[in-house]
């Protein structure tokens, strides 16, 4: 009986022995797998053709990065590798990158970033070429691929040069651009040449047809306003310049009805100032309006067109020598039925007024433009 508890206590013992061996055995092989892991991994990190760095969530030391990194980062591997970006980043670059870090952190998707970035190139020392890179930044949690030891955070830098890639892009915009560019200008030089069609078919009827030869006249003329609008805009791209369009339109009722109109300008430079799309149509029936009407009712004597801009507003005025009926209002004009009617109607009631006064010996027909109705333009 004395030696049986020796003996159980030896087997007890022998036990033990064998299964501490057996644990340190297994934590060698899982120690050589996470080595080989880790191996394989730097020596994709280091061979991929993206730029990848590993930083601790706690400090933001860099623990691992590549070549393309340290090109990314514009530093040799050696000055950024153990390093917080403070340490080797511009503050300005330090304190975006640590934002970014950051933010990737507290969120679970990847943190998406386009960066401009300067490469040195080497066959040019000194010199830098600015490139466009695909940042992505995510967290990697303890127990993830890729992590240290368990209770340790990651986050992983992952960037991309898309470079090329951003330019074959801006290219193939640039020639959609272009194309709609060319399309639109096509299109309004059919339509300004369909509406000079137009116009000559009237003309062709008002000489049939003498009894209605003014009314036709008024109509050939709001057609040919609407035609060089269109007109003006095959040959320019970007907003309609009002100054141009002015001078088009009066230059058409000149040859209309023989009779000469001065084209003056006061304050600021004209060409800041331009009609948007929705308000040049209106706008150049209004100008031929009051050119036609001011001609119309005229004595003989000197007609004026005006242009006076500022930086609140464009106004356009007529003057033309003559007088207006007693009593005269432009309120009691119903829309639409007369020339003045048909300004009345077309003009946007809140960022345009129109008036007709007299002045002197002159009566004064006078458009205010006030934005929307009128942009005004970044100078020359």
């Amino acid at each position: 009986d004395g030696g049986l508890p020796g003996a159980d206590a030896a087997r007890g013992s022998g036990t033990q022995i064998t299964f501490a061996l057996l644990d340190i055995e297994r934590r060698r092989q899982a120690e050589v797998s996470i080595a080989q892991a880790q191996d394989s991994l730097q020596r994709i990190i280091d061979t991929a053709p993206l730029a990848i760095a590993l930083f601790d969530s706690a400090s933001g030391a860099v623990l691992r990065l590549n070549h393309m990194a340290a090109m990314f980062f514009g530093r040799p591997v050696e000055a950024v590798l153990g390093r917080r970006p403070e340490e080797w980043f511009s503050p300005g670059d330090a304190v975006a990158l640590r934002d970014d870090l950051q933010a990737a952190q507290q969120q679970t998707d990847v943190l998406r970033r386009e960066l401009p970035r300067p490469v040195r190139s080497g066959s040019a020392p000194g010199a830098a070429e600015m490139r466009m890179w695909d940042v992505r930044i995510v967290s990697l949690q303890p127990g993830q691929a890729g992590t240290g030891s368990p209770g340790e955070s990651q986050l992983l830098l992952v960037a991309s040069d898309v470079t090329e890639q951003r330019a074959a892009e801006q290219a193939r915009f640039d020639a959609a651009v272009s194309q709609r560019e060319m399309l639109v200008k096509e299109v309004h030089h059919r339509i300004k040449n369909n509406l000079q069609g137009v116009a000559g078919l009237l003309q062709q009827t008002a000489a049939r047809r003498p009894e209605v030869a003014a009314l036709i006249s008024e109509a050939v003329g709001q057609v040919q306003a609407i035609a060089q609008v269109h007109g003006l805009q095959v040959g320019v791209t970007g907003p309609l310049r009002i100054k141009p369009l002015v001078e088009a339109i009066t230059a058409s009722v000149q040859r209309t009805f023989g009779r000469t109109v001065t084209v003056h300008v006061e304050g600021l430079a004209p060409h800041r100032f331009a009609l948007p799309e929705a308000e040049s149509i209106p706008i150049a029936l209004t100008i031929n309006e009051l050119l036609t009407n001011a001609i119309k009712h005229s004595t003989p004597g000197d007609i004026r067109c005006v242009l006076h801009c500022d930086e609140a507003r464009l106004a356009i005025s007529v003057h033309n020598p003559g007088q207006l009926r007693a009593g005269f209002s432009l309120a009691q004009v119903p829309p639409g039925v007369s020339g003045l009617g048909l300004v009345r109607a077309l003009l946007p009631r809140r960022t345009a007024t129109l008036t007709l006064v007299q002045a002197g010996i002159e009566v004064e027909a006078k458009v205010v433009l006030v934005p929307p109705s009128i942009a005004l333009l970044e100078p020359l």
